[in-house]
């Protein structure tokens, strides 16, 4: 009797925190809105994200959320994946803790403050900095990626607040520096600050229908070539870069075979575009002709370790074809950090409990899925690999997608993931309240 009165107060309570979000929408929206006007631009080795960690650190406080902002540098200057060159030690982050009442290691909602630049103002209709509201989508550059997922977790705290819900582990709300352009800092320092033993990154895409379980590994490399002396053509610097094209195109057509053999990843984009240049020119015309730079990223799902041999393998090939044709090429430069593979148990019983609450609040069936590269893997290594990231961003490819001019969300998209993460904070954190 006992067991099943738990189980209907149980109900209830989830049925109240439904109704919740539902009536309480345009408050969900309004805390998007707040953050969106805040500009918070990653630049590579400066970002924007003071005033907007100060903004959310009051709000948190102002939810009685324990709260602190500090920068990621105090934490992680020694650790093993710190990259220097972010201006970190100025770029803070801030964590807000809902304390349960067992203590211990609980539940981290994380996602991350900074943006990608604005851009060309011209190439958008609806002011960057807006958080318009129009035809059910929020617009604004970082409504999607990742500013969503910093307002869920505001609007999630004051819910439990004002419902009055004791909840046994503890929820950790962290808004983070400096996840754009191959960052991470940010997040690495948040898993250091507070250890948790399930993380939600909530930056991510196709929240009706996927939550990614599995990220692929992947590296943004550069390489410099220089002719050994003046040139009055281009000619040679372009032979040279196309040598290197050759190779990393082979490199390219390797990674997207293995690719193609993962469940997650056969005949998704990340196959389809397994090796990308970014890059490839040389000096303006009339300068700089004896030099020349290629840029490409790669994804893989093999270890580090044999990717990197791989890599040492083709630069030794190219530093001796190169030479002889009268080049210097001194090996690539990286243009980000290495993200490792990482896939997690999709079996795992958080996770299944994850999957089944996004298709409860969503009303269709939600798989596990494959990523894009992102912090996720960061969280997998030093947070837990009971880690999965989730979101509703559109697509980098698409109008309106992240990073794209007109950046939005779906009011609907949104509403549903609120919906989905209080059903499993309340299940995996235990939440009770008065009757």
């Amino acid at each position: 009797m006992a067991e099943e009165q738990a189980l209907c107060r149980g109900a209830a309570l989830e049925a109240r925190a439904l109704a919740y979000v539902d009536a309480h929408r345009e408050a969900l929206f309004d805390d998007l809105r707040a953050l969106v006007r805040i500009n918070t631009e990653n630049s590579f080795t400066h970002g924007r994200e003071a005033a907007c960690a100060a903004h959310v650190r009051d709000v948190y406080e102002s939810l009685g959320l324990d709260t602190e902002l500090y920068y990621p540098d105090d934490l992680i200057a020694g650790h093993a994946e710190y990259l220097p060159g972010r201006d970190t030690a100025h770029r803070p982050n801030v964590g807000g803790v809902l304390h349960g009442t067992d203590g211990g290691r609980g539940l981290m909602l994380a996602a991350h403050t900074d943006t990608m630049p604005i851009g060309d103002r011209a190439a958008w209709t609806h002011d960057p900095l807006g958080g318009e509201i129009a035809d059910g989508r929020l617009y604004g550059r970082g409504s999607g990626d990742d500013k969503c997922g910093v307002a869920a977790g505001i609007f999630l705290a004051r819910m439990l607040r004002e419902l009055g819900v004791t909840l046994r582990r503890d929820l950790v709300l962290s808004a983070y520096c400096d996840e754009e352009n191959g960052g991470g800092n940010g997040s690495i320092a948040s898993c250091v600050r507070y250890p948790c033993d399930m993380v939600i990154n909530l930056d991510g895409g196709s929240g009706d229908r996927e939550i990614w379980t599995c990220a692929p590994g992947g590296w943004l490399l550069k390489a410099y070539v220089r002719a050994k002396e003046a040139q009055d053509s281009a000619a040679l610097v372009v032979n040279g870069l196309s040598a290197i094209k050759a190779e990393i195109e082979a490199f390219g057509e390797k990674c997207a075979a293995e690719l193609g053999a993962h469940r997650f990843f056969a005949g998704t984009d990340m196959q389809r575009s397994a090796m990308r240049i970014l890059a490839f020119r040389c000096g303006e015309a009339g300068t700089d002709l004896d030099r020349g730079l290629l840029d490409f990223v790669f994804y893989t799902v093999r270890e580090r370790a044999a990717v990197q041999a791989d890599i040492r393998a083709i630069e030794a090939r190219l530093k001796e074809r190169l030479g002889a044709m009268g080049l210097i090429f001194e090996g690539f430069v990286p243009g980000s950090r290495y993200f490792d593979y990482v896939c997690a148990d999709e079996n795992d019983p958080a996770i299944r409990l994850l999957l089944d609450c996004a298709a409860e609040a969503g009303g269709r069936p939600v798989r596990a899925a494959g990523a894009c590269l992102s912090d996720y893997f960061l969280y997998y290594k030093y947070g837990s690999p009971r880690s999965v990231t989730w979101g509703i961003f559109r697509d980098f490819k698409l109008p309106g997608g992240a990073h794209q001019p007109d950046e939005y969300i779906s009011l609907d998209d949104f509403v549903n993931m609120t919906r989905a993460l209080a059903l499993f904070i309340l299940r995996y954190c235990g939440g009770a309240a008065p009757v």
